[in-house]
């Protein structure tokens, strides 16, 4: 490619990922798309499978649908999503080989011309069998090798990955170096691109960092005169913070060192306005770029995560946990054995961070894949994962189920599951109902998104600092959360609203009933699997909780029968609330 720069932009995905938690609407986008589209971009990155449940669940919106509709807008820059080999979403492995690939054809079929790929890690043999698929259907293939800082990773350990890849060099594009935690230094960064190129037997390589210490802007330029061909940016407004370095300001900075671009910088100009006039209209966030913070080079919690942990403690009143948590998290990627904080394993390691912080206890409580990944299901870690860690997992009844474990219907067929989920359903709708099974899939009650230009404003009216926004109400024994929240289209006088919100109440009661199982972890209720009357064994499943993008199940810690049932599907609960009344 020459002294040519490409950039990726991340602004659907990545960008606000890390500054808005994944909840840019799809009316956001449609009125610059078609600008978007004259940037110049290699391609335009859209939000996958995990970003998928919260445009359901809090945006009421279509996914596909919202990826239907850019790409009528968007023809000439490919639009890259994501797959996992995996799972579809939820790190468990145990999602069906077919819904991955029917993840993948729909994906193309609704629009997507690019997968970016980031957990093939280790299993080059499913890998292979899914970069073929998608190569079969028209789309590029981009892997990540995920960096990590630690002091087991070596060049060496770099070199070797890019090696591996390179079984697959058939059906690769390209190769995506992307630091998630933003913890690269510029010497790293170096030395870095240099040993994955020296190995990529003449790859183009992209470069992915966030600006979490505040390096990335000066590692670009280091990856860039390093031989990184593509770098991956996000206009002005939703660049910086956790997010990733500015196309702007990289772009000029590349033109000083020498190097050309295809970007259009009066449409880059245009998009880059709109999204900080949604920033004001909305009350989002711009970034702004951050201090070093020695910290985080310990912790490495990724940009994404890190918003996304923060809100979800938000939502269970233990925001202010937070610091205890990363401190948590510190100790737990040690003794798991420096895995690279990245999709899946940053997840799990804050997962049991937070089980361990909250439990009160270390250890006393594992996810389902904390178990497995301690006994090697998702790849050998650098180092061995501490003793005591692996001693205490192996003393665990759960994990016996694990010892030799295979996902089980990894081979079902999708029709077959069709059958059980929902005969009715359309193949987008199958796969959203697995990825959210809390969540009917009725066409009345996804929203289709809107497809008009927002109303043009001339200033945005703020609510006042001191005005209260939160109170908790009790009506006839029952507490909601009660938010107020400006209701407007631009124009003064601000409308207020009330919403009292009972999917939010308070299922914790001053003295426990006698026979009380309580909840044991923060997280969304996606399904109770008992009913008032049945008798449950100790063991058995009933309910699944998810945090942390993932499902944890709650097992009947005794026997009895279900009296009664306080938590329901869609209620966000802390480990202290009462799921049901179990009486022996």
């Amino acid at each position: 490619m020459g002294d040519k720069i490409y950039f990726v932009d991340q602004t659907l995905r990545d960008a606000q990922q890390s500054l808005w938690g994944y909840t840019m609407r799809t009316d956001h986008m449609v009125p610059i798309a078609e600008t978007m589209d004259r940037v110049g971009y290699l391609s335009i990155a859209t939000v996958g499978s995990q970003a998928f449940t919260v445009q359901v669940r809090n945006l009421n919106e279509d996914p596909w649908e919202r990826i239907r509709i850019l790409a009528k807008l968007i023809t000439r820059t490919p639009l890259r999503g994501s797959y996992q080999i995996g799972s579809l979403s939820s790190f468990d492995l145990s999602t069906p080989r077919d819904i991955i690939t029917l993840w993948i054809k729909r994906s193309v079929a609704n629009g997507v011309k690019s997968f970016w790929i980031c957990d093939y890690q280790y299993e080059m043999e499913k890998f292979i069998y899914f970069a073929r698929i998608a190569k079969a259907e028209g789309s590029e293939v981009v892997p990540a090798v995920m960096y990590t800082s630690s002091p087991v990773h070596t060049k060496e350990i770099w070199a070797q990955k890019t090696r591996l890849l390179m079984q697959a060099k058939e059906w690769i594009d390209r190769i995506m170096i992307e630091d998630a935690s933003g913890v690269i230094t510029p010497e790293q960064t170096r030395e870095l691109v240099t040993a994955i190129r020296e190995n990529a037997e003449g790859f183009p390589l992209e470069f992915h960092s966030h600006c979490n210490s505040g390096l990335a802007p000066l590692c670009y330029l280091e990856a860039i005169k390093s031989g990184a061909t593509t770098v991956h940016t996000a206009v002005a407004p939703l660049a910086n913070g956790t997010s990733l370095p500015a196309t702007e300001t990289v772009l000029k900075n590349a033109k000083r060192l020498g190097y050309s671009s295809d970007i259009d910088e009066d449409a880059l100009a245009e998009v880059s306005a709109h999204f900080r006039k949604i920033a004001q209209i909305e009350g989002m966030p711009i970034g702004v770029p951050m201090e070093y913070d020695l910290f985080h080079f310990e912790h490495q919690v990724p940009g994404g995560m890190m918003t996304n942990l923060t809100r979800q403690l938000r939502e269970v009143g233990m925001e202010h946990r937070l610091e205890e948590i990363l401190e948590e998290v510190v100790l737990v990627r040690k003794e798991f054995g420096y895995p690279v904080m990245a999709t899946p394993y940053s997840q799990i390691v804050g997962a049991q961070a937070i089980e361990n912080i909250l439990s009160g206890k270390r250890y006393e409580r594992f996810t389902d894949e904390a178990i497995k990944y301690v006994l090697g299901l998702y790849g050998e870690p650098v180092v061995p994962v501490d003793p005591k860690v692996m001693d205490r997992v192996m003393s665990l009844s759960r994990a016996k189920a694990f010892i030799n474990w295979k996902p089980d219907g990894y081979e079902r067929p999708v029709e077959e599951l069709r059958r059980e989920i929902g005969p009715e359903l359309s193949d987008d709708d199958l796969l959203i109902k697995l990825l959210i099974p809390g969540k009917p899939v009725k066409g009345a009650e996804i929203k289709k998104p809107a497809s008009m230009p927002l109303a043009k404003v001339k200033a945005p009216v703020m609510q006042p600092d001191e005005f209260p926004t939160e109170f908790a109400v009790e009506v006839d024994g029952e507490v909601f959360n009660v938010k107020i929240s400006p209701k407007w289209d631009g124009a003064d006088p601000l409308e207020r609203t009330v919403e009292a919100q009972k999917a939010e109440r308070t299922i914790k009661p001053k003295q426990l009933p006698a026979g009380a199982m309580l909840c044991g972890m923060a997280g969304l209720i996606l399904s109770i699997e008992a009913k008032v009357g049945a008798q449950v064994r100790e063991g058995d499943l009933v309910a699944v909780i998810e945090a942390m993008k993932m499902r944890r199940h709650v097992n009947a810690p005794r026997s009895g029968m279900v009296k009664e049932i306080w938590a329901h599907e869609g209620d966000m609960v802390v480990p202290e609330d009462v799921l049901m009344v179990v009486e022996e």
